[in-house]
Parts: structure tokens; C-alpha cells; sequence
């Protein structure tokens, strides 16, 4: 029975979820001193313990308001115990204790407040590092939690005693934030020149020299970026070696965005939050801003720090903005490094003396059926939340090669780290190895069975049989894995679409549909893919394997020389085949998706991750799927495929037939989507379900997704689709922790191969 609400009684009340660096200890005190309570409230890193003494009538409401938490909290349980009074005399904030775990709030863009600050406050007017307990970094500046200043960055930085007064103060907005910072105590900004000289007035300075077409090396909250205006793309995408690669800017506002991108109410939604990530736009009119994006959409981000607001003062129209690093290595945070390496590649560096002690690249995310991430980081990441599955031992998970992630399980939660990139790359694999031990410090796992990517011979392999008992997970099973962690029903079937990754034959799997038993039922027909990885940077190879089948020799000479290739480099692309050299078979949609791609003379080459199937859909953008291409849907070892041969064949022969290129490109992303569709519904029916699970990096192209959701609801079954994390491989390490949670628990018939 509960105390009386008229008695003097005491709660020891606890809050988990995202509770550092939220200003929840502020929040707390406000409302506790508000409701006429005594006690405290302290900081033990996984959760915020409050001691309460009061009416029962006021404890209840305080215990509602913690329901709801500060703006960027996020609450995920509390829990009360009812005791008697101790007779406190007044409410207070004690010093933090040593907590478990816990993780601190991803970084917040600036707040309202903080920009009416920038612009009209006495003591904020023009300070680029403006912030309050609502917004700022938070992640990327703290060395360990519980997230007190002196366990962040900002203990570089002792408060002058007009900041020491605000964030005493319990009527402040920026009570007990630890970024607070003025222009007389806090991170300062330089701008030095290739030869190191300091210039005068650096964001003055530096805006001007945007507008004059410098590049300049700016670090950020997370990292460096180059920026410059759009008249100096072409030079930037010169120095940087990527001729081609569509770059991501920063719009001035959000009025620029909507006179020139397409954006609905949603997008609107998650382009304008407090979160600020990079979102993938149509453009409004085709062929514009080409010199920045030859596709037809671009990745937009607005403002989200006081320095973006402050050169934007300055420079009146939108900038790129992309990250600093080589592609798939991690970002530079160092100045020293950024002074090495982008040396040929920046004109000028606009520094600031905040260390960076994580590195965070910018969100990315596109709306499809639904918002769906692309790169899941600043503002987003590192994060937590429950799944469905209970197993009794910690696990950590390694990811995928590309785009990986790093996932820890433990007592029915998952704990997901920032994006980490492409571990084929030396830095980006150390990156790998630091971001483990940094989110198993957070999330408190003591780590007893590791879970990575059935490959063997990736170096997350050899890394996960080095660290401990190890279960290797096959990539697409762990991409539809990554559906029923985020609560999709187990009795899905599944279709996983994408690039490449090794299958249990040995062949490379991409195009592949799932019984719920993870059993593989059908996909798309396997083809052979000359020169293994070289046919990912030469679509054409894709050609000559996907054709070698049905064309006789003289037919695919021609065609190929017809695409560009030479008589000598057609003879020797066909004896490797011929002879089975470096031939792997794959049934990968994404390498389906490059061959039409390069059939259709859209692109010949990669030159960045994704190139030949990203042009080819915006290609398609603009077509009309009316090319009548053939959907042939047969058997191959006891399981229904779609049989790309025909398809292709029947590509070449409309193109060469006059039809339009985007028209057929529209055509062929439709057809494989319904063909793939096609195979799913039909293993659902016979299943008796009516749940299909989409997910892999094919899962991003609008069109393929549009086509396999209508497929879906011609036939009454229910589409899922990743929303907490990404599609792609950056979802991967999630899904790999969740199937061996459930592998290991015994609550899946299902076997793992021990490493």
C-alpha cells in the first residue's frame, strides 16, 4: 500500500537512458525546488540517482516530469522506492559518483536560444563556441562519463567568473553545462595560411576568402572539413582525386533549400531538427548545381554551430562542406594532421583549440518508404536502445568491411557506435580497434563471445579470434537479422540486396531472399564476375559475365567493343572467363544494377563506392519504366532466381533499338526489384506469412523500394524496413549482435561457425 498523500514521505528515484550531457541534473533541480522538495540528485554515469523527501502529490508529479526528461534526454526507464523521511533541508546537485556505464548524448546542434545569444547577448555576441545545457558538443568532447567538465575537453578551458556565475546558477539556461564558454575563457579560433602565418579577424577573414574561391580546411565539432563556394568545386574535386564524386554542402537557410531542392514535410522535419544531418534532396530542377552533384539529388545540411551561422553571416550563399578524410578512412580531429595531410588540398585552416576526443563524421539520411540512415553518426550516434532478445552473456560485434560499425549486447539492449568507414584501410582499422574499447567502456560489457563477418579473411576476423571466443555471422543473414532486432517479426522473409559479401558456397551473395529459418530459398541467379573486385571499378566486366552465358563469342565481342572496350582487352576479358582465372560467381544486385549501368553508357568506371548504380538511378529518375523487359523467374539448384541474363540481353538490344536511356534504365530498376519481390511474396504465401523484411545497400534506391513495397501490397504482406539503424553495412555489426544473441540463447534453431 502507498504513503498517504497528505504525509511527508521520501522516494529514491532512478532514471536511466541518455541522462549525460542532457542538462538533466539542471532539469531535476528546477522542478524539484519548483515542487517545494528536498533531497538531491546525483550523477552515476548509466543513471542519474534522485533523492526526494515531500507530499506524495508533488513527488508524482516530479516523477512525471522525469518521464519526459530535458529537450535531448532520452528516458528509458524509472524506477521508485518509497521510504521514510531523512529530513533534508533543501535541494541539492551533488558531485557525480563512479558509475557502471553510461552514455552521454550525442552532439546537439545550437539551440535557438544560443543563436539569439550569438546575435544580440552582451557576453555571447559573435562568440563562435556558444552553448547551453541544450545544445553543443556533448560525445565528441568527453574523455570518460559520468560528463562532468573535468571528464571532458572543456577542463582545457577554466571558466572566467562571469561563466562560473551562470552555470551556478540554478535560473540559468546554462546551469551546469559543461561547454559553457565566453570569448574571455573559452576555445579559441585562428586562421593561418599554407606558409602558418596567422591573419587577422579569422571568421572575417576566412568568409571573404570563401567568396574569393579559397578552399579552406575548417575543424569542426567532429572533425575537419574542406569548404569552399560552388564556383570552386571542380578545383577542389581536382586536388582531391574525385573528379566525379557528388559532394555535400550547407545550405545558407532553410529558404535556399526550399527555392531550389525538393523537400516534403518530413524531410522538412529532419532537415531543420536539432540533430542536423546531411539529407539526401532532389533537386528541384534538373541539371543544376552539376558542378557539385552530376546525380539528381544532393546531400544538404544546415547550420548547426555557431562558427556555420557566423561564416554564413558573411558568405551569402551556400558552401560544400565535405569531410577532410580520404574516403572510407576515419576523419582527421587532429590539427597537427590536418596540417600535414591537407596541405595541397586547402588553401587556408580556420582552427580552434577544442580537442577533439572523438571523432564524428555528419549524419546521413534519405527518405524512402521512411527515413532510412545512410552513415548513422553526429547527432545520432553512439546510441542505445532495447531489442527483443534476451541472452545471459555480453557480446560484441565487429561489423562489416565497409561502412562498419562496432554493436556490444548486454541484458536486452544494444549499444551501436558512431560510423567508422572502411577497414580495409590501415587508419581506419585502428579506428575500428579504438572504437571497441571505447564503446565497451560506455555500454559496461564485459565481453564474452564475439560475433563478426563470415569472411575469412578480413581483418575483423582475425581480430574477433584474437579477442576471444568468436562466432563468424554471413552478411546478408545479418542484415535481415538487423529487421528482427528492431522489432520486425521473426517470421519474415527476408531479402537482402546489395554489393558483395561472402556466402557459406563460397560464391559472393547480393541478391538473396530468406526464410525465416535464415535458410536461402532464391535471389537472383548467380553470374560470374571477372577479375573478382576489378569488375567493381569496371562495370563493363559485369557485362561480358552476366552475357558470357547466352551470347555466343562473337556476339559479346562485339558488344563489348560496341562499350568501349579494345579487340585486345575483349580477348583478354573472355579467356579469363573462358578459363575460369579470378572468375568468382555472384549474385550480387548491386554488380546486376553497375552492368546495366555500364550497358546503357551511364558509366563506364568507378570512382567512388556505389558510382555506377547511384548514376543509374538518377538516370532513371527522369524515365518512364514502359521498356517491356523480360521477368523470367526459374529454377537453379532447387530454388527459385531471377534470371538477369534476358534482362540485360534485352537492355542492349532496346538501346540499340533507339529506345531512351532513361526509360530503360527506369525499366531494368524495376523489373529486378519486382522480379526479387516476386520470389519473396511467393515464399510468403507458401509459408503462410505475411511479413517481407528489406535490407542491404541496394535498399537506398528509392525506385527499387517503391517497386518491391508496391509488390507488397498487391498481395496484402507487410514490408519492414531499417529505421534504427542503416540498411547498408553500417547495420551490419547490429544484426550480427542479434543473431547470435538469439543463436546463443537457444531461441533460434540455428547454427554459428565457431572462428
Amino acid at each position: 500500500m502507498g504513503p498517504q498523500a497528505n504525509e511527508r514521505i521520501r522516494a529514491k528515484i532512478r532514471v536511466k537512458g541518455v541522462v549525460q550531457g542532457v542538462g538533466f541534473r539542471p532539469f531535476v533541480y528546477a522542478h524539484a525546488v519548483e515542487l517545494q522538495l528536498t533531497g538531491y540528485v546525483k550523477n552515476l554515469g548509466a543513471h542519474v540517482d534522485i533523492e526526494v523527501e515531500g507530499s506524495r502529490a508533488a513527488i508524482v508529479q516530479l516523477i512525471e516530469f522525469l518521464k519526459q526528461g530535458p529537450p535531448i534526454a532520452r528516458i528509458d526507464d524509472v524506477s521508485v522506492e518509497w521510504g521514510r523521511p531523512r529530513k533534508y533541508t533543501e535541494f541539492t546537485i551533488e558531485s557525480s559518483g563512479e558509475g557502471e556505464f553510461g552514455f552521454t548524448s550525442p552532439d546537439i546542434a545550437m539551440c535557438d536560444d544560443c543563436l539569439r545569444d550569438l546575435r544580440e547577448s552582451r557576453r555571447y555576441e559573435e562568440y563562435w563556441a556558444t552553448s547551453c545545457v541544450n545544445c553543443g558538443p556533448r560525445f565528441t568532447v568527453t574523455e570518460k562519463l559520468p560528463y562532468d567538465r573535468e571528464t571532458t575537453s572543456m577542463i582545457d578551458f577554466p571558466m572566467c567568473s562571469e561563466c562560473e556565475r551562470e552555470y551556478r546558477n540554478p535560473k540559468d539556461r546554462r546551469h551546469h553545462a559543461q561547454t559553457i564558454a565566453c570569448e574571455r575563457c573559452g576555445p579559441t579560433l585562428v586562421l593561418l595560411n599554407r606558409d602558418l602565418q596567422r591573419l587577422n579577424e579569422p571568421i572575417s577573414t576566412a568568409g571573404r576568402l570563401l567568396l574569393e574561391g579559397h578552399v579552406l580546411a575548417i575543424k569542426g565539432i567532429g572533425g575537419f572539413h574542406l569548404a569552399c563556394i560552388f564556383d570552386s568545386a571542380r578545383e577542389l574535386k581536382r586536388r582531391l582525386g574525385r573528379s566525379t564524386q557528388p559532394l555535400a554542402i550547407m545550405a545558407p537557410s532553410e529558404t535556399w533549400v526550399e527555392d531550389n531542392l525538393l523537400a516534403n514535410g518530413q524531410e522538412r522535419a529532419l532537415l531543420t531538427s536539432n540533430k542536423r544531418p546531411i539529407m539526401v534532396l532532389d533537386k528541384r530542377v534538373q541539371g543544376t548545381f552539376s558542378e557539385v552533384s552530376n546525380l539528381h539529388n544532393i546531400g544538404v545540411m544546415l547550420p548547426y554551430s555557431g562558427l556555420h551561422y557566423l561564416l554564413f553571416d558573411i558568405v551569402d550563399q551556400p558552401l560544400i562542406m565535405t569531410s577532410a578524410n580520404t574516403p572510407g578512412e576515419p576523419m582527421i580531429i587532429a590539427i597537427d594532421d590536418a596540417l600535414a595531410n591537407l596541405r595541397e588540398k586547402a588553401d587556408f585552416f580556420l582552427l580552434h583549440d577544442r580537442r577533439i576526443v572523438n571523432r564524428c563524421d555528419d549524419s546521413v539520411l534519405r527518405v524512402l518508404d521512411q527515413p532510412a540512415f545512410i552513415r548513422m553518426s553526429r547527432g545520432y550516434a553512439p546510441v542505445s536502445f532495447a531489442v527483443p532478445v534476451t541472452y545471459d552473456k555480453n557480446i560484441l560485434a565487429l561489423g562489416a568491411e565497409m561502412n562498419a560499425t562496432v554493436t556490444t549486447y548486454k541484458d536486452g539492449r544494444c549499444y551501436i557506435s558512431q560510423h567508422v568507414g572502411n577497414i580495409d584501410k590501415p587508419k581506419t582499422f585502428d579506428y575500428l580497434e579504438a572504437s571497441v574499447h571505447n564503446l565497451i567502456e560506455m555500454s559496461g560489457v564485459d565481453v564474452s563471445v564475439i560475433a563478426h563477418d563470415y569472411h575469412p579473411t578480413l581483418r575483423s576476423t582475425r581480430l574477433a579470434a584474437e579477442l576471444g571466443a568468436a562466432y563468424a555471422v554471413q552478411h546478408h543473414q545479418a542484415h535481415i537479422a538487423s529487421l528482427i532486432g528492431e522489432g520486425a517479426p521473426n517470421d519474415l522473409i527476408g531479402i537482402a540486396i546489395d554489393g558483395i559479401g561472402y556466402g557459406y558456397d563460397g560464391t559472393i551473395w547480393g541478391g538473396e531472399v530468406f526464410l525465416p529459418t535464415l535458410e536461402r530459398i532464391g535471389g537472383l541467379i548467380p553470374v560470374p564476375m571477372p577479375g573478382g573486385d576489378l569488375a567493381t571499378r569496371h562495370p563493363v566486366r559485369m557485362v561480358a559475365g552476366i552475357l558470357h552465358g547466352i551470347y555466343d563469342e562473337g556476339e559479346l565481342a562485339a558488344t563489348l567493343a560496341s562499350l568501349g572496350l579494345s579487340q585486345l582487352e575483349s580477348s583478354i576479358l573472355l579467356q579469363q572467363i573462358e578459363r575460369n582465372v579470378n572468375v568468382p560467381m555472384t549474385s550480387s544486385t548491386g554488380r546486376v544494377l553497375d552492368a546495366v549501368s555500364a550497358a546503357l553508357g551511364i558509366c563506364q568506371k568507378r570512382t567512388y563506392d556505389g558510382e555506377p548504380a547511384m548514376t543509374l538511378e538518377g538516370v532513371a529518375r527522369y524515365g518512364y519504366p514502359d521498356v517491356a523487359l523480360p521477368l523470367e523467374i526459374s529454377t537453379y539448384r532447387d530454388r527459385p532466381i531471377l534470371d538477369t541474363r534476358p534482362v540485360l540481353a534485352e537492355i542492349l538490344h532496346a538501346k540499340k533499338h533507339g529506345q531512351s536511356t532513361k526509360n530503360i534504365a527506369a525499366s531494368a530498376q524495376v523489373t529486378i526489384a519486382r522480379g526479387i519481390a516476386t520470389i519473396a511474396a511467393e515464399a510468403a504465401e507458401a509459408i503462410g506469412t505475411s511479413n517481407i523484411g528489406l535490407s542491404g545497400g541496394v535498399a537506398y534506391n528509392k525506385a527499387i523500394v517503391t517497386t518491391i513495397s508496391e509488390v507488397c501490397d498487391t498481395r496484402d504482406l507487410v514490408l519492414f524496413t531499417n529505421t534504427k539503424v542503416p540498411r547498408g553495412d553500417g547495420g551490419v555489426s547490429f544484426g550480427q549482435a542479434i543473431l547470435t544473441a538469439m543463436v546463443k540463447s537457444g531461441s533460434y534453431d540455428f547454427k554459428l561457425s565457431a572462428t
